[in-house]
């Protein structure tokens, strides 16, 4: 068994699903807005992190290329990716009460994987890479540390 199959093996099975998702669709590019899986969406478009309803954790995040944030990402030959994404709210007073950041602590509390959705080519045709699923490791000065899994579900 992976990290991956780890780290998700006690998540429901509809949020295992979705997780799950992001391994199978690991690299590869969408064009236009990504589907719903099984009318359930893997991303939403008002906020960067996405974090269901009926979920206790953040599902996805995602980075546009004229966000207003200042995101880095560093991607390695084996797949796996480091990844600085800040938090939502510039608002220093804001943050900490954004649900969105909540459920990216709990995912950092828990150990809990997101998937990440990177924003490669703008309108009219906008392009996103689905870089896959990966753990969030910390929070420092507003930016979480999130590293991505190899393409055979290591850490």
């Amino acid at each position: 068994m992976n990290s991956f199959q780890v780290l998700t093996k006690k998540l429901t099975d509809d949020h295992k699903k979705r997780l799950n998702w992001f391994m199978e669709n690991k690299n590869k590019e969408i064009k236009g807005w990504p589907k719903p899986l099984d009318n359930q969406l893997l991303l939403c478009r008002p906020k960067g992190i996405y974090k269901p309803r009926e979920i206790e954790y953040a599902l996805s995040i995602r980075t546009s290329i004229n966000g207003p944030y200042d995101d880095k990402l560093i991607e390695h030959v084996d797949g796996k990716f480091e990844f600085s994404y800040f938090q939502e709210n510039l608002n220093t007073r804001k943050r900490d009460l954004e649900y969105t950041n909540l459920a990216m602590n709990k995912c950092i509390n828990d150990v809990i994987p997101v998937g990440v959705f990177v924003q490669i080519k703008t309108k009219p045709d906008p392009i996103y890479k689905v870089l896959g699923p990966a753990v969030v490791k910390s929070w420092k000065d507003g930016f979480y540390k999130i590293k991505g899994f190899s393409d055979t579900g290591e850490i």
